[in-house]
């Protein structure tokens, strides 16, 4: 059964938390008696994980590269003088 583009938009929405107490009820109960919803919802959950961890990467590498460059380029030498005289 495909996966309609309303029931990704609801199943994104029930994952943020950004339905209406009424809308949530109502996702809850078809969960309950649509099995193929169920297992989307728990695919879309693994998904958003996944995305995030390889955005928190992706992020922790750049921000490393950069620190990189600035604390082994001679033109950011007064920048790491004061950097580290926060931390000694």
């Amino acid at each position: 059964m495909k996966t309609s583009w309303n029931d990704t938009i609801l199943t994104e929405q029930y994952l943020s938390g950004s339905l209406s107490d009424e809308d949530r009820a109502l996702f809850e109960a078809r969960l309950i008696l649509e099995p193929q919803l169920a297992d989307n919802l728990k695919w879309q959950q693994k998904t958003t994980v996944a995305a995030k961890q390889y955005g928190r990467q992706k992020l922790r590498e750049e921000i490393e590269q950069v620190s990189h460059h600035i604390f082994t380029a001679g033109r950011y030498a007064s920048f790491r003088k004061k950097v580290l005289s926060f931390f000694g």
